[in-house]
């Protein structure tokens, strides 16, 4: 069944961890696109502004000289001036002269006309016709303020040749009247059309927009996502890689954890409690170790908590019973005690009081020889677990709360739970003395114990001084390396039989090992 489960748990993972590669990807290869066509728009509107720049100040230039040359007359002389000009400028489709708004003459034309109303006047005091024709083909841009007038051929303005032209639209407009567009185009791009906007620097009402359509923004999309689709595949097969590596990992660990139950690789250690007011040892602590035949050493933290989260703790806490239950029964002529350490997993199980009284049955053990801890992080119970631990101990069972005040409990807890004895964590002892936020937590807990008529078991003791302060506080026991390490079973047996086995050991080097 967990087989199963890692395997379409695996294949989910796998598609979700492919899924999301791909559309990261897509998202990346359309703000690519996007910055790619934001830049592309962004240079072809400033190079039409600087064409347009140039065109009016080419324009101002030699208007500004015809104005005040000798030409006041239309003359074959002005006439070719004037033809010279257009001739040599590529955005001049002609010179007029119209003296007081009457056009007399032009490079190739002696017509006479009006001049209607100009559309603007331009911030240098030169007028702007947007659509005049006069006697030209088609419809051009005049501008001057006379009496010379230059006609600016509007497309010069929106005729950039971009090395990619796309579907490019180029739109000139002054106080918000459009003077060019780009032809062929569509007139009037809508909201989802790019768009990029040049202001001239001399007249902010003096705009160039070039655009483009959506269907560019999907090409270049496409070919950004063609591009990344083998970097895509890659990743989507690292992440495969990865994630069935974790899931038979961690299925592999399953198996191990069986595996190393058959072949005997888990051996239980004992760390003794010892009365602080006499040195006698009382109890001893059960903890779990799995060294491989191999000669390799796998942390509880590793394994325990994967057995927690994979429904196998209750495999390790029926080997740790039977172990206890088989050492204690050699241990008959003595009053020594083992706890162990309960999971959830052991107490949501109905038939777990039955098993274990049945354990204490058969090796003819009183159940108050076999206490049970319960981390403090355990007791978010609900009432069937409460029940359990209420027969457990109306069979006879202490009941210990380890590590207490590093989790969930509090008063009305204590209140409602069968507890016998609280075990101090170690942290709280290692600050006593220390000046540290903690120094006073070892004391409030004493006296909570105290009020409640529970005894208190303090952990990791280390040194002379820190075991004589709980002492002096009221604590009745203690355990740590001060007294004595985790040990196997023969080795405890020793400690017990010396005839004061808890006499005060200084504190080794060694590195403390893990507890579970």
């Amino acid at each position: 069944m967990l087989k199963k489960k890692l395997f379409w748990q695996a294949i989910l993972i796998s598609i979700l961890a492919c899924v999301a590669a791909t559309l990261f990807a897509g998202w990346l290869a359309r703000e690519q696109a996007k910055e790619e066509l934001q830049g592309y728009l962004h240079d072809i509107a400033e190079q039409a502004m600087l064409r347009s720049d140039r065109a009016y100040t080419v324009s101002g230039h030699f208007l500004e000289q015809l104005d005040k040359s000798d030409f006041n007359d239309c003359s074959e002389a002005h006439q070719q001036r004037l033809s010279n000009i257009t001739f040599s400028e590529l955005f001049v489709r002609g010179v007029i002269y119209a003296p007081g708004g009457v056009v007399k003459c032009s490079a190739s034309s002696r017509s006479n006309y009006p001049l209607p109303p100009p559309d603007q006047q331009t911030m240098l005091g030169r007028s702007l016709w947007f659509e005049f024709k006069g006697d030209l083909p088609k419809p051009s841009i005049l501008y001057g303020k006379g009496p010379h007038y230059a006609v600016i051929d509007s497309q010069y303005l929106v005729d950039i040749l971009p090395v990619k032209k796309r579907g490019l639209y180029i739109e000139v407009d002054r106080n918000q009247r459009r003077l060019a567009s780009t032809k062929n185009v569509k007139p009037k791009p809508d909201t989802t059309w790019l768009q990029q906007t040049s202001v001239s620097r001399t007249n902010p009402n003096y705009k160039i927009t070039a655009s483009l359509p959506p269907k560019e923004l999907q090409r270049a999309w496409q070919d950004y996502f063609e591009d990344l689709l083998p970097l895509c595949s890659v990743v989507c097969i690292i992440l495969i890689g990865i994630i069935i590596w974790f899931t038979r990992r961690s299925f592999t660990m399953g198996l191990e954890i069986i595996e190393g139950l058959r072949l005997g690789e888990f051996v239980v250690y004992y760390q003794p409690m010892i009365l602080l007011a006499n040195g006698e040892v009382g109890c001893a602590e059960a903890l779990l170790r799995w060294q491989r035949q191999n000669g390799s050493r796998i942390s509880p933290d590793l394994f325990i908590g994967y057995a927690e989260e994979n429904g196998q703790i209750s495999l390790l806490t029926r080997f740790v019973l039977e172990k206890v239950a088989t050492d204690l029964a050699l241990l008959a002529n003595t009053d020594v005690s083992i706890s162990v350490n309960l999971a959830g997993a052991d107490l949501a199980s109905p038939l777990f009081v039955e098993n274990l009284a049945a354990l204490c049955k058969k090796h003819q053990l009183a159940p108050s020889r076999i206490e049970l801890e319960i981390t403090e992080r355990s007791l978010v119970l609900g009432q069937g677990e409460i029940e359990v631990i209420t027969r457990l101990r109306q069979a006879g069972h202490i009941i210990l709360i380890d590590d207490f005040g590093t989790g969930y409990s509090n008063l009305s807890y204590l209140h409602t739970l069968p507890v016998d004895i609280l075990k101090i964590d170690k942290s709280f002892v290692q600050a006593l003395g220390s000046g540290a936020a903690t120094h006073h937590v070892a004391l409030h807990i004493v006296q909570m114990a105290t009020a409640l008529g529970l005894s208190v078991v303090a952990e990791g003791i280390e040194t002379a001084e820190q075991a004589e302060t709980l002492k002096e506080m009221g604590v009745e026991w203690g355990q740590g390396w001060l007294y004595a390490k985790a040990m196997p079973f023969e080795e405890l047996r020793q400690f017990l039989q010396t005839p004061t086995p808890a006499t005060l050991k200084p504190l080794s080097s060694d590195p403390l090992p893990d507890a579970v």
